[in-house]
Parts: C-alpha cells; structure tokens; sequence
C-alpha cells in the first residue's frame, strides 16, 4: 500500500481462475475496504502487487493513505530523518539532461509497462548523494512533481524521500544517508529503480548485490 505496510496473500486457483484467498480478509479489513472502493494492482515483481484504493465518487486516492504515507507510517516513521543538504556542482559527472544518460531496464518483468532505470553505485555516491536522470524525469515524470516528495519502496518498505534539482541535474537532498544505511548499499552494487507511480512518483527499487 502506498504507506509502506505489505499483507501477505495466498492464491487459490479454481475453475474460475485465481482468487485472492488466504490473508485477503486480514488485508481488506486493516484497509477498510468497502462494497464499491475501486483498487489498483500493479506488478512490481513477481508476486509483489502495488495496491492503491479510490473513491469510486471522486475517483481520489484516500486522504488516510496519503497522510500515513507522509507522516511515515511505515516500519522508519520512528527514525529521525536526515538532511544530507548536497548540492552538486556543475563539474560534477556529466549533464545529467543528456538523452544518453540512461537506458530503459527491461527490470524484472519488461512488458510490464514501468519504466526502469539503473544505477551502479560509485564513490561519488556513497560520500554525496544519488542524482535521478533528468532525461528519465523529462520523459515519465511531470517537471512539477520535483517539488513534491517521491517514495521509494523495498520490499514493502516505503521511504519519503525529498529531491533538489538546478536546471541540469535532480539530486536526492534528504535521506538517502539513512536509505543508504538500512539497505547497506555499497560501491559497485547496481540499484533498479521502477517507476511504479507517474502521479505521486513512486519508485520500486531492488539491488543486484556482488
């Protein structure tokens, strides 16, 4: 759910097809869903489903989702955030605008239809920060949404994370120390980043460790 919490659920496949089975019950009740919500699944790995729920009226996510997931209802909510505050400087690597920057991933599922990139973490990482390719932004991402907060979700974990940008570069400004401490990243280790959600730009991330 996008608050970061994670149901596991059996499938049950009869005549009919796959049924949601065992844990769907646990699941519908701790999210108070009712007769007519609308859902959303979206796949982000195999056997891992992104749910968002709507009013069927307004076509709206719910407020409760959106207020749990900034104020951080997660398993982090009671970890004090950190503010890296980097700023890069324009000698800093290359122009991250450039359409070369990244390649589209073909991820875990390619005809899923999500949009991946990758990165491999170097030096410059692991001492500053993480900078998201501007070409990748430009082309998946409304320019406006670098004013909001993006998440970042692993395995089932969300992560707030606050971006910064000059006219050539998108940077993470805060936390990505602590991301980068919980999930032990590491030089060398390649990060995927699969954008799961263009509107409130959620990211489903997985690592390919050495």
């Amino acid at each position: 759910m996008p608050h970061g919490r994670s149901w596991p659920v059996r499938l049950l496949n009869i005549a009919s097809g796959c049924h949601f089975h065992t844990g769907w019950t646990e699941f519908r009740l701790s999210n108070n869903i009712i007769h007519d919500d609308v859902l959303t699944f979206t796949m982000v790995d195999a056997g891992i489903f992104h749910v968002k729920c709507y009013n069927p009226r307004t076509g709206c996510p719910r407020l409760s989702d959106l207020q749990e997931g900034v104020y951080g209802a997660s398993d982090h909510s009671d970890v004090p955030s950190t503010s890296d505050d980097y700023v890069p400087s324009d000698t800093d690597g290359g122009d991250s605008s450039d359409e070369d920057e990244y390649a589209p991933d073909p991820g875990v599922l390619p005809d899923d239809g999500c949009s991946t990139f990758t990165v491999t973490l170097d030096s410059s990482n692991m001492s500053r920060s993480l900078e998201i390719p501007m070409a990748f932004w430009r082309r998946h991402i409304q320019m406006i949404s670098l004013q909001d907060p993006v998440y970042f979700n692993v395995n089932g974990d969300s992560w707030f994370i606050v971006l910064d940008h000059s006219d050539t570069k998108i940077w993470v400004k805060r936390d990505w120390r602590r991301f980068k401490a919980a999930n032990n990243l590491v030089v060398g280790m390649r990060c995927h980043f699969k954008l799961i959600d263009r509107n409130d730009v959620q990211f489903y991330v997985w690592f390919d460790r050495a």
